[in-house]
């Protein structure tokens, strides 16, 4: 018996040590499965600052470049002005206007503006408010109005 009791003590000891292996085991697989994904997420969070940073950086710059530019243009208008309407003005005298069209051209206009026949807007003096109504029946409702004054005449000369 002491054998046989033995033989089952040893059974159980090797399958109750088959049973905490195996649960260790699989603990440890999926701590590991929990440290790998914990890598990775460290990864991803990495390339992702990376990628902000690499954003940030880029408008930075395009910012930058955008207000050189804006510079640029604002200095080119400066110029322009100074080359196109201020230049001319200190150049011709007080008394003479600055004329965009050639000479022929403008003495043409101003030689054609009396022959000019525009008739003029009139304006009525009646200082009333329109009516929002017609003093008699009108549209639809005079027909209704030409029929029952029939009828009126018409039973009035039966009686």
């Amino acid at each position: 018996m002491t054998i046989t009791m033995t033989l089952v003590w040893l059974a159980v000891g090797f399958i109750g040590g088959g049973l905490l292996g195996w649960w260790l085991a699989l603990r440890q697989h999926n701590q590991h499965q929990l440290q790998q994904e914990l890598a990775e997420t460290k990864e991803q969070l990495k390339k992702y600052r990376a990628d902000v940073s690499n954003h940030l950086e880029t408008t930075n710059q395009l910012i930058t470049q955008l207000q050189d530019n804006y510079g640029k243009i604002a200095n080119h208008l400066q110029q322009s002005k100074m080359e196109l309407v201020e230049k001319p003005m200190l150049e011709k005298s007080p008394d003479e206007k600055l004329s965009y069209l050639s000479s022929d051209t403008a003495s043409h206009i101003r030689e054609s503006l009396h022959q000019l026949d525009e008739k003029k807007p009139t304006y009525s003096q009646s200082y009333e408010q329109p009516r929002d109504y017609a003093g008699q029946s009108s549209g639809l409702f005079k027909e209704d109005q030409k029929k029952s004054a029939q009828k009126e005449v018409s039973s009035a000369h039966k009686d």
